[in-house]
């Protein structure tokens, strides 16, 4: 049986579940290699078209090329199930990975699996498939579903730095690998261990570096600034966020910019610095006004309008708990950052709920705190974000004054058990 008749055999049996014929493309892998692809950031529906291209093309193709065509079959039937099942449509987006990473060989199966292979484009626009797979799920789920995976993943794929190469292809390989160990840190990071995000990060920055990629590496620094700030090292995260800067010198992009200048105005208002971080944030949104989404790398897509004002409510946070005449602005700038974020961002909405709760009780309005904190609790136990838990365990801070409230008091309670079975 030839690899276009085990795919047809798939497709038959797809559509015999009742998947249509644009979701059932076995050309799928091909548009990504000629680039007639891209990745919306808020639509499932893309990454699901990918998990059963992956199921109709590369997933299967090894085991043709192995001869084992009735195991492609049901490897496909395994897929498909899995997308009827209660927990399905993420399982199976993970699952679907497997076949784009067949493709590439990474773990020893596969026609690439041989480590003398040439890598070439295709294999580039697979390894970035995978990423943008596996950012899709972290986005919604956090990074507690696909760490173990994505630092797997991740870790293999440097090894295809090793691997020959074409001169033209090498920069673009590197940069895919850089995307990979990024994500493989966040993925850490989220999930409280921070050891291995700052291994996969360090990784990351000199990747993207020998790919002559400033740009990436400026990101994986900003990522390395949201690590310090989260263990309140605002004083590294500063120095991180400059020398990203400086390294770019004239090379940023707006979107690069704003989202630096934010990060750094967060850190600045932690540390008291109340006129430098308002003219930090003033920096971002100048910058942020000039972006131009067609000129900006793919993986900034991610710093949208929401990303700025959640910078803007944690700035006003920080300086509503030295006086508290900026709690209201601090409610009103995350409000409109949750309204904001698209429906798939999932753990920043949740995240800024968090914020939200705090903001109302900088503001004194610890009643409406306590309904939103208990929302944001329930919408975190959708997630596997030990980042998340940690945020909220923090609301114990900006509650104390009202500690004598009972409403208050059983919430601060409730907030003591937040994460203690992780």
């Amino acid at each position: 049986m030839s690899r276009q008749e085990v795919a047809d055999t798939v497709n038959c049996y797809l559509a015999r579940k009742g998947y249509n014929e644009a979701d059932i493309d076995a050309n799928y892998v091909g548009k990504l290699e000629r680039g007639e692809h891209r990745w919306p950031r808020d639509s499932r529906r893309e990454a699901f078209r990918a998990v059963l291209g992956a199921v109709s093309d590369a997933a299967l193709g090894f085991y043709v090329v192995r001869g084992e065509p009735h195991q492609a079959a049901d490897h496909a039937q395994i897929e498909v199930d899995r997308l009827e099942t209660a927990d399905g449509g993420r399982r199976a987006l993970l699952g679907g990975v497997a076949g784009l990473v067949a493709a590439l060989g990474l773990f020893g199966w596969g026609p690439r699996g041989d480590k003398s292979a040439r890598i070439g484009g295709s294999d580039v626009a697979r390894l970035n498939a995978v990423v943008a797979l596996y950012r899709s799920v972290d986005y919604e789920s956090g990074g507690g579903v696909l760490r173990v995976e994505a630092g797997r993943f991740a870790e293999a794929a440097s090894s295809l730095s090793d691997r020959p190469c074409n001169d033209t292809v090498k920069p673009a390989l590197l940069a895919a690998i850089a995307n990979a160990r990024q994500l493989a840190g966040w993925a850490a990071f989220d999930t409280g261990h921070h050891s291995d995000a700052q291994r996969h990060w360090l990784s990351a920055e000199r990747t993207a570096v020998a790919a002559g990629d400033l740009r990436l590496a400026a990101r994986v620094r900003y990522c390395q600034a949201r690590q310090f700030q989260h263990l309140r090292h605002n004083g590294d995260a500063l120095d991180t966020l400059r020398l990203a800067r400086e390294h770019l010198a004239g090379g940023a992009t707006p979107a690069i910019n704003a989202m630096l200048h934010g990060a750094e105005a967060a850190s600045l208002a932690a540390r008291g610095d109340r006129q430098e971080a308002l003219t930090a944030l003033g920096a971002a949104t100048d910058a942020f006004d000039r972006i131009d989404p067609d000129c900006e790398p793919e993986w900034m897509r991610f710093y949208d309008r929401g990303e700025l004002l959640a910078q803007y409510g944690r700035v006003y946070r920080d300086l509503a708990r030295s006086d508290e005449r900026h709690g209201n602005a601090a409610v009103q700038w995350v409000t409109e950052a949750i309204a904001a974020f698209g429906a798939s961002n999932v753990r920043s909405t949740v995240l800024n709920e968090v914020g939200l709760c705090s903001g109302l009780f900088l503001a004194a309005e610890p009643h409406e705190a306590v309904t939103v904190g208990n929302r944001a609790i329930q919408h975190a136990n959708q997630l596997t974000s030990q980042r998340v838990h940690d945020r909220i365990r923090n609301l114990r801070r900006d509650l104390v004054p009202y500690g004598d409230d009972p409403e208050v008091a059983e919430f601060s309670r409730t907030l003591s058990t937040i994460g203690s079975g992780t």
